[in-house]
Order: C-alpha cells, then structure tokens, then sequence
C-alpha cells in the first residue's frame, strides 16, 4: 500500500524512467522500489525531499559507477573482477532457486549415485598414465597397447612399466570413495567402482592424455537408507544443479559472444 501510495502522489509515475546518465537510464520501478524501502521504515509520509534525496544517491551511484569503468578499475582492480563475477555467478544460480525439487527426483538422483553416498565403500586402485607430452601425441596408441597387454595376461605391474612416469602416485591401499575421488576425480572413481575385482577399464580420456584404472580390490558396504541421508541427497543433488546452471550458461555466452584465442605454441 506504501507503494501504490508513492505511485499515485509521484509527477513522473507514468514514466518508464527515473533518471538518465548519458546513455544509462534508472528505471522508474527501480526508483519507486527504493521508496518503498524508505516509506516502510519512516513512521511519516515521504516527501517531496525525501524523494528527492533517494533518487539523487541513485544518481550519484551510478555516477561513481560509470568513473569507475572510465577510468579501467573494472580491468585492473582483480577484487572489483572478482566481486562482478561472484555475484553473476549467484544470480545464474539464483534461478534454480524457484523450483523444488520432489521426493522422486531425489531418490532417482540417490539411486544413480548410491557408490558416492556409501561413504564407508572402500577401493584399491591403481592407475597407468599416458601422456601426451611424454609420448608426442601418440598416447591413445600406446594405452591401447597397454590394455591389449592386460588383456593378454600380464601383470599390471610389467604393464605399468610403460606408461608415463609423471603419474599421480595412488597409495596401493583400501581408500574410500571420496578419497579415491581426490586421486583421480568422479568420473574415474565411478568407472572404478562399477569394475570387478582384478578388472580394468579401456584407455579413457583425461586432461593431458589416456588413462587405464585397475581394480585390485573392492569392500562395499550395504548402502545408508535414503531417508535417514535425505538432507544430505537433498544439498548434492542442488550443487550439481547449481553446478550444470552455472557450465550450460558460461557455454551459451561463449555461443552469444565473439571469442578470438590466441594460446602460445
């Protein structure tokens, strides 16, 4: 009601602006909306100084702005990038907010990732790294020469002598999966987790090059009840939504702008 009152008492209401600065324009609503602010914490009517003073702060807000980009702040102060870019990122993911998620989607989301919310599952992995470096782009042929080795018979050990020595070293012990995920990210722990014991995978894809991962030995234990973890279904499932908002979006303004790369050979 404070609203349509200011409404209803301002000259310019039927304006779809406030104020211009050049070629920036305060939008009428965005001005009234701070009235509204105002007029809900004053105990008296708004004045015509009151609504002089709010859109005057807006004016001279929006001034300090436009300096600021004049004068390359934005390029080459890293905590105004920084600030710009956090609050972008939250107001793409802020949409996501709108929606609630049902009881079905979460124990589907729960049912896919059983292995990561059995935090007591236990792995022994081993990885062989080909890189693309190290072998001059010829790293997709020699891990496939490495898995037709394993397929023959051969230890892993012999096998392992003709990767990469630049491999991450993986503690040859019983971990977690959530550890295992910190050695080789969750894409591979799950691929690990769907093998059998003594079992290994084709040469997969990775940043750099070709990986093979061995399992040498699994202890899974029976799975939590979705309902007693359902809190904690519930905060995943949302960050990977977050997540997939926040990649599908920086992938669509790649689309929407011109982007020229010039990487260094």
């Amino acid at each position: 009601m404070a609203g349509l009152s200011i409404i209803e008492e301002s000259n310019i209401s039927n304006n779809q602006w406030a104020a211009k600065i050049e070629e920036v324009t305060i939008p009428m609503e965005k001005y009234l909306l701070q009235l509204e602010g105002l007029a809900s914490d004053k105990r008296s009517p708004i004045t015509k100084s009151d609504k002089e003073y709010v859109l005057e702060r807006m004016i001279e807000e929006e001034l300090l702005i436009k300096r600021a980009l004049d004068l390359g702040i934005l390029d080459n102060n890293p905590i105004a990038r920084g600030t710009i870019v956090q609050q972008m990122i939250k107001t793409i993911i802020a949409e996501n907010s709108r929606y609630e998620v049902s009881d079905i989607e979460l124990e589907n989301f729960y049912k896919r990732n059983t292995g990561f919310f059995t935090k007591s599952s236990r792995l022994r992995i081993q990885q062989i790294y080909f890189s693309d470096q190290e072998f001059n782009n010829l790293s997709f042929t020699k891990a496939n020469e490495a898995y037709q080795k394993l397929l023959d018979g051969e230890s892993f050990e012999k096998v392992a002598i003709t990767g990469s020595n630049s491999a991450l070293k993986i503690p040859n012990s019983l971990m977690t999966l959530s550890k295992i995920r910190e050695y080789v990210g969750p894409s591979l722990m799950n691929k690990a987790r769907s093998l059998g014991n003594n079992s290994f995978t084709e040469p997969l894809k990775v940043a750099g090059g070709y990986k093979i991962i061995i399992l040498l030995e699994k202890e899974l234990s029976i799975p939590p009840q979705f309902e007693k973890i359902k809190d904690i279904v519930s905060a995943e499932y949302l960050k990977r939504r977050d997540d997939n908002s926040l990649r599908e979006y920086l992938e669509n303004l790649k689309n929407w702008y011109d982007v020229s790369r010039n990487i260094p050979n």
